[in-house]
């Protein structure tokens, strides 16, 4: 990761009265020749990036010292899949929002300094208060897809949110939010897994799985990692996703499909197409094959 000062000599803002101030013309500014407008009165060289991290940056000229990067905008710095959100949010204690084009303020009675942390840069809220935050934006199953990240990346993991949750009473979304708790697994490698899992637990009722654990065999040998499992009963599921498209990871497959099934291990496979426009179907097979498994599990 590269230093906050070196990243600061890369970066380049300016506000239209710094600019003027420096012999750049009106009409070089407003022409577009050079120069880019990040928010009104607030301009970058037409060169630099245009991404998130860089108008954030940018837009620390113009917001309140205390403003710190939250929500949507919080989570997408960090990489935590959300639905996608043009604006960029903010929350500050200042008693009056601030009216800059293309941001949303959200007003605060105070910032704690340990719902805050520094990422390239640039103050965010941190994991756990992001997924909070985020609470009181998203539907159930977008939230516990956020969450599962979100608490892969605080320190103290679940606990940590639920740490955050608790302080929140009365906060808009925060019932939500105990209720996606039980549902998350910082194990979880994608949304796509977020999803399925969430797919088997939420909408199938089945018992909540292990994400992402090894297998191993009579003497403990390590024989294969599964996506989503029940080892109690030897039942997995593998989520098929793009990557298993290349030919020495479909050859891995394979092998490690052989292997579970020397154990007596089901392992069912579940395509994207499965699983985005066919979940109802695909619920029943995944329901059908856990109750085989179980039927045999107890006969033994």
């Amino acid at each position: 990761m590269k230093r906050d000062d070196d990243l600061d000599a890369e970066f380049q803002a300016f506000t239209r009265a710094q600019a003027l101030g420096s012999g750049v013309t009106r009409s070089q500014l407003d022409g577009g020749r050079g120069f880019r407008r990040v928010a009104r009165g607030l301009h970058v060289p037409a060169d630099q990036p245009d991404g998130l991290w860089e108008r954030c940056r940018a837009l620390r000229l113009v917001l309140p010292d205390d403003a710190v990067f939250s929500h949507y905008t919080a989570a997408e710095l960090l990489r935590v899949p959300v639905p996608d959100e043009p604006l960029v949010h903010i929350c500050t204690a200042q008693p009056i929002e601030p009216r800059v084009g293309g941001v949303v303020g959200h007003r605060i009675q105070t910032i704690r300094e340990t719902d805050v942390r520094h990422h390239y840069g640039l103050p965010i809220t941190t994991p756990a208060r992001t997924f909070l935050d985020l609470a009181g934006r998203l539907d159930f199953l977008s939230l516990v897809i956020a969450g599962d990240p979100l608490a892969k990346l605080d320190p103290h993991g679940v606990s940590g949110l639920a740490e955050a949750v608790d302080r929140g009473k009365g906060r808009r979304g925060v019932r939500l939010a105990r209720a996606a708790l039980p549902l998350l697994d910082p194990a979880s490698k994608s949304a796509s897994e977020t999803r399925l899992r969430f797919l088997v637990v939420v909408n199938g009722r089945l018992p909540k799985p292990v994400c992402n654990a090894p297998v191993y065999d009579a003497a403990g040998d390590w024989l294969a990692e599964v996506d989503i499992q029940w080892p109690e009963i030897l039942f997995g599921l593998e989520y098929e996703g793009a990557h298993h498209r290349e030919q020495r990871q479909w050859e891995r497959d394979i092998k490690r499909d052989e292997n579970v099934r020397d154990v007596d291990w089901l392992v069912m496979k579940v395509t994207a197409t499965d699983l985005y426009q066919r979940p109802a179907a695909t619920l029943e097979r995944i329901k059908d094959g856990y109750a085989r498994q179980l039927k045999r599990h107890r006969g033994r």
